[in-house]
């Protein structure tokens, strides 16, 4: 029987909740308990910032990779004894979070935030090499699909648990609750198998500066650490205010957060299911572009649920959220694990892990400030469009980051698109310009649509022309959905003048310069 439990894949379900449990801990519950007891957005922006030091990980990713434990060790291993002293640790903190009113004991409340993140990180470290490393009995992108379905369901269901707590108020039964699961989840690590570990000859130092020099090496390594540094930064940054815009809007409702967490929590299978489907069909590269234009379209339709704050919105608008994270969650470990190196695992996957968080995590801390300046609708806007530097380099992924002229300027389309389609929709307050408005739509779609027929030869002109027409009609009519701006037949009449100048302009410097196919 006990053979039969250890000889399963499905462990990583229950590794994965594991994983959940200190990012669910310090997520929404975390900023709702906050914005409750009277801190500011602001505020709330800044302490959100303590979780660098889980981006910091890399730092002592060697000691984690190689100090055998005394007892544990020979009991468990290297990777499951470090993922136990780091679940008993979080439980005893989280144990301790539950005795804590922010009211009174704000700076202890964010010193044992920061010790959980700090242990939150060894368990990552320690599981993500373990997972790595089980693909000696699994295939990596089962393990990958398993371990982030698990995650969501220590995001979602118990999520749905602590949601339904929340309706009474009881902050200490919430964390009193997920200290004892911590500690019920040792079992999981009891009950899995252990992996054959590289054994290195190398001091702890040694090995570090091994496994970095072992990556530096890698083609195009500057181009690829970019990629996986901006891929979720748009993610990261919005993260901590979806509670302020819950609070703001009235959603934050425990019975709407109890639903939302079970529609997430399909919105998980779904969204991994994708993701496995699609690396399989399409290949891991095409994928990567796929996850992040999911990324940045969801982002910004948290834009529309501010506008619209309904029940349908709210739950839709999260399912669809859940589904993108889910997906490029699975697409960016399959990534990541085919560029270890295997006598490095720990070092190299918990580095490039923390690079993914490392930008928006310094970013994330001016949220609160962006908000009180920009406003709820034009910051999650804005989120979608930080978002356009991954959909570029995610495209040049799928050309193998190759640089020729094309490439370059198939990347600065995009930017482009996006750039227009983002500041159409911005609701900008009156003022008067000495550029006629009109002026500003015929320049800036010349501007792009020279950009879209240069970067794009191998396409036929007529369908490019009228997708651009297109375009400008439905930014038109998306501004006249918000509410904020009108639906102008001028301003659609000066945007398709502009793509056609755009397209003549082309088309006399291919002749006069003969741009290259």
């Amino acid at each position: 029987m006990l053979k039969n439990l250890k000889n399963t894949q499905f462990n990583f379900l229950f590794l994965g909740i594991s994983a959940a449990m200190p990012s669910f801990a310090l997520g929404i519950p975390f900023g709702l308990w906050l914005l409750s007891a009277g801190v500011s957005k602001q505020t709330l922006g800044l302490v959100t910032v303590s979780s660098i030091i889980v981006a910091l990980n890399f730092f002592w990713s060697p000691f984690i990779n190689r100090i055998k434990l005394p007892v544990f060790y020979s009991f468990f291993g290297l990777r499951r004894s470090w993922i136990l002293i780091s679940q008993i640790s979080l439980g005893t903190l989280l144990l301790f979070l539950s005795v804590l009113d922010p009211n009174q004991n704000l700076g202890f409340v964010v010193a044992v935030a920061c010790l959980i993140y700090f242990f939150s990180s060894v368990q990552d470290i320690a599981l993500d090499a373990y997972r790595v490393e089980y693909d000696q009995y699994f295939d990596a992108e089962n393990l990958a699909t398993i371990y982030q379905i698990g995650y969501k369901v220590g995001a979602f269901l118990i999520g749905a648990q602590v949601y339904g707590i929340i309706g009474a108020e009881n902050w200490q039964v919430i964390y009193l609750y997920l200290g004892l699961l911590m500690f019920f989840l040792t079992s999981a690590t009891f009950l899995s198998m252990r992996v054959k570990e590289a054994n290195l000859s190398e001091s702890s130092f040694d090995q570090f500066f091994s496994a970095f020099k072992n990556l530096l090496k890698k083609n195009n390594v500057i181009i690829l650490l970019l990629l996986v540094g901006i891929y979720k930064i748009s993610d990261i940054i919005l993260g901590p205010m979806a509670a302020a815009l819950y609070v703001e809007v009235s959603l934050d409702n425990a019975e709407y957060l109890q639903k939302k967490s079970y529609f997430n929590f399909i919105a998980t299978f779904v969204g991994s299911g994708l993701a496995l489907w699609a690396i399989k069909k399409f290949q891991i590269e095409m994928t990567m572009f796929l996850g992040a234009l999911l990324v940045v379209s969801t982002n910004m339709f948290f834009s529309y649920l501010y506008l619209f704050p309904s029940y349908f919105n709210f739950i839709s608008i999260n399912f669809l959220d859940t589904i993108a994270q889910a997906f490029t969650a699975v697409c960016f470990i399959t990534y990541l694990v085919g560029q270890v190196d295997r006598r490095y695992t720990a070092i190299q996957y918990a580095f490039l892990a923390s690079l993914v968080i490392i930008p928006g995590t310094l970013l994330k801390g001016t949220s609160g400030f962006l908000i009180d300046s920009l406003g709820f609708y034009n910051f999650f806007l804005l989120m979608g469009l930080i978002g356009a530097p991954s959909i570029g380099l995610s495209y040049l992924l799928i050309k193998g980051f190759a640089f020729n002229m094309q490439n370059n300027l198939r990347i600065v389309a995009i930017i482009l698109i996006m750039g227009v389609f983002t500041f159409s929709l911005f609701e900008f307050q009156e003022s008067k310009t000495m550029l006629n408005d009109k002026f500003i739509h015929f320049f800036v779609y010349s501007l792009l649509s020279f950009f879209v027929f240069t970067a794009s030869l191998s396409f036929k002109r007529i369908l490019l022309f009228s997708g651009l027409i297109s375009f400008g009609v439905l930014t038109e009519f998306l501004q006249n959905l918000s509410g904020l701006r009108n639906f102008e037949y001028m301003d659609i009449i000066a945007n398709s003048l502009g793509i056609l100048v755009g397209l003549i302009i082309f088309t006399i410097s291919k002749k006069t310069l003969k741009i290259p196919n």
